[in-house]
């Protein structure tokens, strides 16, 4: 069994989360996310798409925000037409994110283009896709809820734990078999969430698995207590 795990985005930065899982010649996405910062640099990143789109067996969406679901689209018009797996509620609120950003990225094109014409320049700019590419890539996504394994290539077994960060957002457990009947249990905790929160259940407990992606955001300090937050919030609507 041959594996190899490389990131294409969110590696030593905090924003296009987009990680590959290639094994024995089988390629999986996890993740397809936008850059975010400010308007030329986060465009100049987007632009440079790396993901081999027609080449891989399947894609994975731990959740909705813009930074893991953002170029979704991407894929689709660089040649992509399998599935994207994802929890329910992912597919519904990426579905919102993804069209509004087609949105904005159109009334963009349109109001820059008026002030180039104002200034007589020449206006190359367009979007990095429409809404017609985001219906596209919502019909590609395959629905698969918390703890229901399945089967995303043929030697490859998906299953979404809760993890705790927003509305559907999920860790990855990918357990790959080979012919031989070994068995490598990998990872993807996608953005975890805290424990104790008011509106979201708490991250769920992973199996034992043989290698963890992690996110790292955080991973140098403690966050406050939620009693220390309301405590501080208190304070401040008190002033």
């Amino acid at each position: 069994m041959s594996i190899t795990i490389y990131s294409l985005g969110a590696a030593e930065e905090v924003t296009g989360s987009k990680h590959v899982i290639e094994v024995d010649g089988r390629s999986v996405l996890i993740d397809c996310g936008a850059f975010q910062g400010r308007r030329a640099e986060a465009d100049k990143k987007n632009r440079k798409f790396e993901v081999q789109a027609d080449k891989l067996d399947a894609v994975v969406l731990t959740h909705a925000h813009y930074d893991h679901s953002g170029l979704l689209p991407m894929l689709g018009i660089n040649g992509y037409t399998g599935n994207i797996y994802a929890t329910p509620a992912t597919r519904d609120l990426a579905n919102l994110i993804m069209m509004d950003s087609a949105r904005i990225q159109a009334r963009d094109a349109e109001y820059l283009g008026k002030q180039a014409a104002k200034k007589g320049e020449t206006f190359t700019w367009k979007p990095l896709f429409n809404e017609s590419d985001v219906i596209k890539t919502v019909n590609q996504i395959v629905t698969v809820s918390y703890h229901r394994p399945t089967y995303i290539t043929p030697n490859i077994l998906l299953e979404f734990f809760d993890a705790g960060h927003i509305l559907g957002s999920s860790m990855a457990v990918l357990t790959i078999n080979d012919k031989e009947g070994r068995e490598v249990k990998v990872a993807y905790t996608g953005d975890l969430g805290r424990k104790h929160k008011a509106i979201i259940r708490d991250p769920d407990l992973l199996p034992p698995v043989d290698y963890m992606i992690l996110e790292s955001t955080y991973g140098d300090r403690l966050h406050e207590t939620a009693e220390d937050a309301l405590a501080k919030l208190a304070e401040i609507t008190k002033k």
